[in-house]
């Protein structure tokens, strides 16, 4: 409790103790919001005419701009899909001056293509590894049955996957589950449907996406990896909307609009022609049944407290895959998700959010009659968080705050031997992070920070300080130089065995007492080349040092020998992000080298995921009048696998007293070679898509047509290793889906 009373008494005094303000300069701040239903508009620019300062709204849609000459000034207000807005205003010195703004977004005849909605103008961010995705990138993939936003982060450079047929993800060469998953700030532990095809969160409700890959700062925590943000819209403001969209895989409906004081947003999606997915797992029969909700509610009221914003948030997914066959195991998987956050701008300079969630997690695996186990995995993670940043006249930044979590994860299962085990692990997590940023310079940047570990869930903690360092020099106009390092520490992991293909069944436990945190330092330099205006280029360079990482213990012969055993890794390579965009046209590519490695039995091998050469790139072409025209090449090298050698007879017994007069049967064994010592042929593939939207009466309606594998290129996802057969990915597949907008 001192730790938080410190923390109570330092926003207190930030709060209420007001800073002396330049007397020559003033204070700019406000909300963008869309005129025609109230949403934020995220990453908006805002610039003082004639000058170089500016400032970008965040997932708020809030701006603040520090040491602003007074007097006359002209602002301009742009956002690309909106208007620009220009606000002519006079800026008394010495105090702060708040201009709230609505853009109206261009008609869908005109909309410009461009799809990133961040456009810096602060030259000297500290935003290295990060990168801020819209809800317009998302809809301008191909979509492959529907749209997908885990699918989406497979076109940024650094991240890869293991096939087609999943939308799980790994960044610059570290596993799946050290990526966190956050809605609106609360952690979901199982992002996937249906065998990890697809994400449980649907695209439509999605506002926009902050995806760091790494080097993220302090007020992030828990995984190694990397941190995916999904911030949620919060629903009309203005009138009550509704929209019905239906594809070969599922329909989904939303309605939304205004309440007193604030909006609401509800929307559904549930599958019912799970035969599509037959497609995905080379033709063989697919029984699963998922849906997903949301319901948010968000509230202000000046009259209570002036610039504050309450967001109530639901949100709930299930899978299950029932087979109707008494000798197969059935499968069930749920996401439940409770939060309220609080924003809030102060009288001075402050901007805080408090965020509490409840986020839970259950999986279970019924055996019926098949040769499975029983197995039970449920978690329970209570977290809040409350987060200051503090402005200073010089344009400076200090970040504090607390962020606590209780978790409690049971993972209950039978074994080989009809024996039950249970594993529990629980506990409070407890982290206090200081970060401050130096941004008086107009070229150079930096962000300086840790977390101090105040509690752990573990026993034995990987340390007590986590450093990060971010930093940026604009050496020119169009160049300029970044980078930052940061140790990263995560105290739960799943249990996963990695040479399963696809994986249903992924508990979630506490790193055992018996084991040490696994923790990682990442080393990360770049440029960013910005030769003319819609050109961006930016080339990355990375090391990650991956120490204590959980495995299967492959000698464990008796009782006594632990289940788990650790084991280290590394990850480098180097990445180039091109991006060339105007009014009607936008093309992205992003190509990266990259080595990874685990570190066993004093040997090393590449883990699954490993790839060479990637390459992704996306085409997009508007000509206007509701039509829009996307095309996606990938390509990249054979990723790892362990080569099947041969057979071997295995004697066997199941019963002695029936079967030792005929000598009991044989049953054929696999016999492998060095694991992942071979690669798989190249890959690459074309999909191709064309949307119209059209108003019909009341109605506004969007029909896409996508074809995934253009040229039905036959790419290998594995080797049976029964019958050695080759199995391949998807096919070409057409898709077509409708959405009604009222």
């Amino acid at each position: 409790m001192k730790y938080f009373s410190a923390l109570l008494l330092l926003s207190s005094i930030l709060i209420f103790g007001q800073a002396t303000p330049d007397p020559d300069k003033a204070i700019l701040r406000g909300f963008v919001t869309d005129s025609t239903n109230g949403e934020a508009v995220i990453y908006a620019n805002v610039i003082i005419k004639g000058t170089s300062i500016g400032a970008t709204t965040n997932t708020s849609g809030y701006y603040i701009i520090t040491s602003v000459p007074r007097g006359k000034q002209t602002i301009i207000y742009s956002m690309m899909g909106f208007n620009p807005k220009e606000v002519q205003v006079d800026l008394p010195a010495g105090k702060i001056t708040q201009i709230d703004i609505k853009l109206s977004p261009t008609s869908y005849t005109t909309q410009t293509l461009t799809i990133f909605g961040e456009k810096t103008i602060e030259a000297n961010a500290t935003d290295l590894g990060l990168e801020k995705i819209t809800a317009q990138e998302i809809k301008l993939l191909p979509k492959g049955v529907e749209a997908d936003i885990l699918r989406t982060l497979q076109y940024s450079s650094g991240v890869s996957t293991t096939g087609d047929v999943t939308a799980r993800y790994f960044v610059r060469g570290s596993d799946n589950e050290q990526n966190v998953v956050l809605l609106n700030g609360a952690t979901i532990y199982n992002p996937f449907h249906a065998l990890g095809i697809f994400s449980v969160v649907d695209p439509e409700i999605a506002s926009a996406l902050e995806f760091h890959k790494g080097g993220f700062s302090a007020e992030h925590g828990g995984r190694l990896s990397s941190v995916l943000d999904i911030i949620t819209k919060d629903g009309n403001k203005n009138h009550f909307a509704g929209s019905v969209n239906a594809s070969l895989l599922s329909g989904k409906a939303a309605i939304e609009g205004p309440i007193p004081g604030g909006s609401f947003l509800l929307t559904g999606r549930k599958s019912y022609f799970t035969e599509t997915l037959n497609k995905f797992m080379n033709n063989k029969t697919a029984p699963f049944d998922f849906y997903d909700y949301t319901f948010k509610i968000n509230y202000s009221n000046p009259e209570i407290i002036e610039n504050s914003k309450f967001v109530f948030h639901l949100f709930g997914s299930q899978d299950d895959l029932k087979n109707n066959d008494p000798l197969k195991e059935d499968y069930s998987l749920s996401n439940r998700v409770l939060g309220l956050n609080w924003y809030q701008v102060w009288a001075s300079p402050i901007f805080s959010e408090f965020t509490f969630s409840l986020s839970t997690f259950d999986a279970a695996v019924t055996p019926n009659f098949s040769k499975a186990k029983d197995r039970k995995n449920a978690v329970t993670d209570f977290t809040s968080k409350w987060n200051f940043t503090y402005i200073f006249d010089s344009r400076d930044e200090l970040g504090v705050g607390l962020q606590t979590m209780v978790f409690n994860s049971t993972l209950d299962q039978e074994n080989l031997r009809g024996s039950r085990t249970k594993i529990e692990g629980n506990g409070v997590s407890m982290n206090l992070f200081v970060k401050y940023k130096f941004l008086r310079f107009e070229d150079f940047g930096l962000d300086l920070g840790a977390r101090i570990i105040m509690t752990t869930i573990t026993q034995n903690r990987a340390g007590f300080i986590e450093p990060r360092i971010k930093t940026t020099y604009r050496l020119n106009n169009w160049l300029t130089f970044k980078a930052s390092f940061g140790k990263y520490s995560q105290e739960i992991t799943t249990l996963v065995d990695e040479n399963d293909l696809l994986s249903i069944f992924e508990p979630w436990i506490v790193i055992p007492e018996y084991l040490t945190t696994p923790e990682a330092y990442h080393y990360i330099a770049g440029f960013k080349i910005t030769p003319m205006s819609g050109v961006v280029l930016e080339l990355e360079g990375y090391y990650k040092d991956i120490r204590n990482l959980t495995d299967f213990n492959d000698r464990k012969f008796t009782a006594e020998d632990p289940d788990l055993i650790q084991l280290n890794g590394e990850s480098y390579g180097f990445e180039a992000d091109l991006v060339m965009q105007s009014d009607m046209f936008y093309f992205k590519a992003g190509y990266s080298l990259g080595w990874a490695f685990k570190f066993k039995d004093g040997g090393k091998y590449a883990p699954r995921y490993d790839t060479r050469h990637s390459l992704s790139t996306i085409l997009g072409f508007n000509p206007g009048d509701g039509w829009n025209i996307y095309m996606t090449w990938n390509f990249s090298t054979g990723r790892p696998y362990t080569p099947l050698g041969g057979y071997m007879d295995r004697f066997s017994i199941n019963d002695f007293y029936s079967q030792w007069l005929v000598l009991g049967q044989y049953d054929p064994k696999s016999l492998y070679g060095a694991v992942n010592s071979e690669r798989f042929p190249v890959y690459h593939r074309m999909d191709i898509g064309i949307s119209k939207a059209l108003v019909i009466f009341f109605m506004t309606c969007t029909v896409d047509f996508s074809i995934i594998n253009v040229y039905d290129r036959q790419n290998i996802f594995y080797f049976d290793d029964k019958t050695g057969e080759r199995v391949d990915m998807l096919p070409f597949l057409p898709s077509l889906s409708l959405k009604v907008q009222l």
